[in-house]
């Protein structure tokens, strides 16, 4: 996800409500998963994501959205070019044997992706790949076009827990209809719980993107708001695999 040049700082009365019972969130409190690859059929507008999700510096970070799988492949294959085991476990499910035993195209692949496939690490390090899908069709007729991207992340205990809480609330055309979004996403993690300050900050540019954050005792929760501008990502990631620098603001 884009980085924000975040400026403005806006806060609200806070507020008091029942406390429930707190959940401290780590690192450890993620078990590994296994490989998934199956997928369900494509929807009329499905939009891609890819998830890239590193337990041992709890890191995860949202790429997309795609109206292409094969739109995530480059930074997919970045990863697994890490791990010779993954390089392998990812030409198997590109790859598949006809009835002659010949080696063809996995056509499901090329058009769905999986749902869930690790990179074996050392030392039990891993890193999980996620493919995340949603429908919709404003989004998908404005790409490549610049949107905006909304995730919530919380609770989040002494700056821990992006790995067990992260989920991708969706994409959006206008920043008005992001900024709804994050509100209602904030609002959903915070119901209930005592919440000493809420503040949102948003970048110098009209268009830019922003957070929310929600302060607690000892518990922090955001939604974060990132303005993706798929045509300049593109050029650049695809420039920089070539060797050349690349000055755009992304």
């Amino acid at each position: 996800m884009a980085d924000e040049d975040i400026s403005e700082e806006v806060y609200f009365e806070p507020f008091n409500s029942p406390t429930l019972p707190p959940f401290i969130p780590t690192p450890s409190a993620s078990k590994k998963p296994a490989d998934d690859f199956s997928t369900l059929p494509l929807g009329a507008h499905t939009l891609f994501y890819l998830a890239i999700i590193a337990p041992h510096t709890d890191t995860y970070k949202i790429h997309g959205p795609a109206t292409s799988f094969s739109h995530l492949l480059p930074r997919l294959e970045d990863v697994v070019s890490n791990s010779p085991r993954a390089i392998d476990k990812l030409e198997a499910i590109r790859n598949i044997e006809d009835v002659w035993g010949d080696k063809e195209k996995n056509l499901e692949f090329a058009e769905r992706g999986f749902g869930t496939f690790v990179v074996e690490g050392q030392r039990g390090i891993y890193t999980v790949l996620k493919i995340l899908r949603e429908e919709n069709r404003r989004v998908r007729e404005e790409l490549p076009a610049p949107v905006y991207v909304v995730s919530a992340h919380g609770p989040l205990v002494n700056e821990v827990g992006y790995v067990a809480t992260t989920r991708l609330v969706g994409a959006f055309v206008g920043q008005r209809d992001a900024k709804g979004a994050a509100v209602r996403a904030m609002d959903e993690m915070v119901q209930g719980r005592k919440v000493s300050k809420r503040s949102e900050y948003w970048g110098k540019e009209s268009k830019g993107g922003g957070m929310l954050m929600a302060m607690g005792a000892a518990r922090r929760w955001e939604v974060r708001i990132a303005y993706e501008d798929q045509v300049h990502k593109r050029a650049k990631e695809e420039a920089e695999r070539e060797g050349e620098s690349v000055g755009w603001r992304i």
